[in-house]
């Protein structure tokens, strides 16, 4: 299996035979890529397009991976985005290694990859680690907020209302956002 990069110029007349690992990327990103979405990335060169190819039967693609170059404040990173396909055994090193080379080539200092669980276990003997988790929460609900205000003289706090309140009184600020 060869990894090799695709011009944006080459992208629709091999979309016909990427297509199928594209939908099987939909999904891996809970919501926030429709295929639209990602064809748009690689037709834009917001992402770069990589292809598994194997040249012994008929130059037949085996998988797709999508890359982006990721500048942070302090350093370029190349980051793997997606990654899908047909036999990953036979192909992930050799991808590993093109890509390495080529961030290297474009001044990249890392390598990064945002995706599933099952990757840390898989990259592990490549030498790479996990380095953080992502953590999310759904279905978001507005909230009524609340301030506590306390009014002070001469630095010494005064107790308005309830003398039992020794935090102050409550304010409700409902119709405002943060």
């Amino acid at each position: 299996m060869k990894v090799y990069l695709v011009p944006q110029q080459y992208i629709t007349q091999i979309y016909p035979q990427i297509d199928k690992y594209i939908d099987k990327l939909v999904p891996t990103s809970h919501g926030r890529f429709e295929k639209i979405d990602l064809v748009n990335d690689i037709l834009t060169g917001r992402a770069t397009l990589w292809t598994v190819v194997d040249e012994e039967d008929d130059n037949k693609v085996y998988g797709v991976i999508f890359t982006e170059l990721s500048n942070y404040p302090r350093k370029k990173m190349l980051s793997i985005s997606f990654a899908s396909g047909d036999n990953l055994e036979s192909w992930i090193e050799e991808s590993l290694e093109v890509l390495e080379n080529w961030a290297v080539d474009n001044d990249c200092v890392a390598m990064e990859i945002t995706g599933r669980r099952g990757w840390v276990k898989k990259l592990q003997s490549h030498n790479w680690k996990e380095e953080f988790v992502i953590v999310k929460k759904e279905n978001l609900k507005k909230k009524t907020l609340k301030v506590v205000e306390t009014e002070k003289e001469d630095g010494k706090e005064k107790r308005r209302g309830n003398s039992s309140n020794s935090a102050g009184r409550v304010k409700d600020i409902s119709e405002q956002t943060a």
